[in-house]
């Protein structure tokens, strides 16, 4: 019992320590482009042309170029809301090949990743903390061992949320695009870029 009481300023310390940091969890922040995904995809976002007036999304015929890549485009228009740009090819059945459908506008819909999986995961991670904070008082880990298995936990959940997100699915032209539906990766670099940090209170 005296040897309890004999560590009980070491453990002291120890919480005390612990309350001087948090933990921030998420795409970095000196990355713009990445933050500009993450928020879009986390909230949705309806898109409309800023210069132009029509939106040119490529179809796989565009090979990932643009409009300004193919000198022989020509207009087909179908409604006020939608067109296309489209070449001629003698090898179709209709003699063209459509290479971008232009839209007034793209509806993004939200794909909540980062708030479902915290919804879903709190309490979890809440337990798991827990666990940490008795092997912390008991001397088996140390205040940044604590932040590096709680923040690769949640890091770790993070990721698995991503790939599986799987609801709203990517539209029919995006799926073309891409070669397979799942909405929130293309490159996998939004996914691999979720990372932690220890920051001061």
């Amino acid at each position: 019992m005296s040897d309890d009481f004999n560590n009980m300023p070491a453990i002291y310390d120890r919480f005390k320590q612990l309350e001087k940091d948090r933990l921030t969890i998420g795409v970095p922040w000196t990355d713009q482009h990445l933050n500009m995904i993450a928020l879009v995809q986390e909230y949705g976002k309806t898109i409309r042309p800023v210069n132009r007036q029509w939106l040119a999304l490529p179809t796989p015929e565009a090979h990932g170029k643009h409009p300004k890549d193919f000198p022989n485009l020509f207009f087909v228009y179908q409604t006020p809301e939608k067109a296309y740009l489209a070449m001629k090819d003698p090898g179709k059945s209709v003699g063209i090949k459509t290479m971008f459908v232009l839209r007034k506008s793209v509806v993004i819909p939200p794909r909540p990743f980062i708030r479902n999986t915290f919804d879903h995961s709190l309490d979890a991670w809440t337990d798991y903390a827990g666990d940490l904070g008795f092997n912390l008082m008991m001397g088996d880990l140390s205040v940044d061992g604590f932040y590096t298995k709680l923040g690769d936990r949640i890091v770790d959940d993070l990721k698995k949320a991503i790939k599986a997100f799987d609801n709203p699915k990517n539209a029919a032209l995006t799926v073309a695009n891409k070669g397979f539906d799942d909405p929130l990766i293309q490159s996998g670099k939004l996914r691999d870029s979720i990372m932690w940090i220890k920051e001061r209170n």
